[in-house]
């Protein structure tokens, strides 16, 4: 009476639906620990592989001037001292800061066509003209006549006339985007000067080398930052925030255990079953096919499902979870689009850290009854 290939998958279905309760709990239980394991681990490769994006489309280096008192405005015309030094292929002149609005600070940007490049404006949006302003999601606009009061050094009020598209939520949430003019006069900023210096440098990978030369060059007292020192910021800020989330591969190495613990238990509770179909002629690679069988009827819809599902929590374009709990956004958190670059990597990490245990557990207990004799697994069982 031995069971042919599709019979035992037959087979094994008929005995889980014979204990609902146990198989629905297991199915549980792997699900959650995919759900979680595998949230944690894309959010990380998520984060690293936008933040690495979006500082790619950033600046080599920037230049800010600075006093014992604080930062200092640049002049434009310092464009020119940086791109006479050999490597510097690139310089822009920055408006920028943070300004108070209704709804709280937000960060003011001049427009202008590299800064429009870098932000990805493209199709139907505009520069913003004198008196005009483009805004990013999270900047509250009277509806009735779209007018935003922003207070700088000096107070102005704008007419929002669009907005940014969502896919570029991420960067540009909080920004408002005005005519240059506009920008200056709101920052308290003379004609002529800017915020800092955005420069590009031909071999990106050696911008460090350029930095001696950079600081003699300007008259005054210069902090440059690097690509990489921003990256480095970043990561750490990750970082931090990525312990805490690590945290959660302590339950669930616990609840791994557990896991693994309660299905030995439960196979090794079969002895009788066992024992019964050794004495029917089933041979000990039959007991064996038939359990992993029913672990794999188990665990693979479970962790596909889990797995799914923080697929769904990580990428989805509608969530802002991640804006919330990582980025410290308190109140309207942006929507994070996020790049799901070697999501198929972390995948089949997750499943191989949960299915090659719980496998294992299986064919340990399995292949301890099979080897048993079946006279002693029916008394044993009884």
């Amino acid at each position: 009476m031995r069971p042919n290939r599709y019979a035992q998958v037959l087979w094994a279905g008929r005995e889980l639906l014979a204990h609902p309760g146990a198989t629905l709990l297991i199915a549980l239980s792997l699900g959650l620990l995919t759900t979680m394991l595998a949230t944690a681990l894309l959010l990380s490769q998520a984060l690293t592989a936008t933040t690495s994006r979006l500082l790619a489309q950033g600046p080599d280096l920037v230049v800010r001037r600075v006093t014992p008192d604080g930062g200092r405005p640049v002049s434009v015309q310092a464009t020119a001292t940086a791109l006479a030094i050999p490597g510097i292929i690139d310089a822009h002149a920055r408006i920028w800061g943070t300004v108070r609005a209704p709804q709280g600070a937000v960060t003011v940007v001049a427009a202008d066509e590299k800064t429009f490049h870098r932000l990805q404006a493209s199709g139907p949006i505009r520069a913003p003209g004198p008196g005009e302003a483009l805004v990013g999601n999270g900047v509250i606009v009277p509806p009735s006549d779209s007018r935003l009061v922003l207070q700088g050094v000096n107070k102005i009020t704008v007419r929002v006339t669009q907005h940014f598209p969502l896919e570029s939520d991420l960067v540009t949430h909080d920004l408002v985007m005005l005519d240059p003019e506009d920008a200056r006069r709101l920052l308290g900023l003379a004609p002529g000067d800017a915020c800092d210096l955005a420069l590009t440098v031909f071999h990106p990978d050696e911008a460090e080398a350029l930095l001696p030369e950079l600081a003699r060059a300007f008259p005054w007292t210069v902090h440059i930052a690097t690509r990489q020192d921003t990256r480095k910021h970043y990561a750490t800020a990750f970082g931090r925030h990525g312990g805490l989330a690590a945290l959660l591969y302590i339950p669930a190495a616990i609840a791994l255990l557990f896991l693994v613990a309660s299905v030995v238990r439960q196979q090794m509770g079969n002895r009788a079953r066992v024992g019964l179909f050794k004495a029917l002629g089933w041979t000990s690679r039959d007991i064996v096919a038939l359990q992993v069988t029913k672990a794999l009827l188990v665990g693979l819809p479970a962790i596909a499902g889990g797995v799914m599902i923080a697929y769904g929590l990580v990428y989805a374009p509608s969530q802002q979870w991640v804006g919330t709990l990582l980025l410290g956004w308190q109140e309207t958190a942006p929507l994070t689009h996020l790049d799901a670059g070697h999501a198929s990597t972390i995948f089949l990490e997750v499943t191989g850290i949960l299915l090659i245990p719980y496998l294992a557990a299986v064919l340990w207990s399995s292949l301890v009854q099979a080897a048993s004799d079946p006279q002693d697994l029916l008394n044993r069982g009884t």
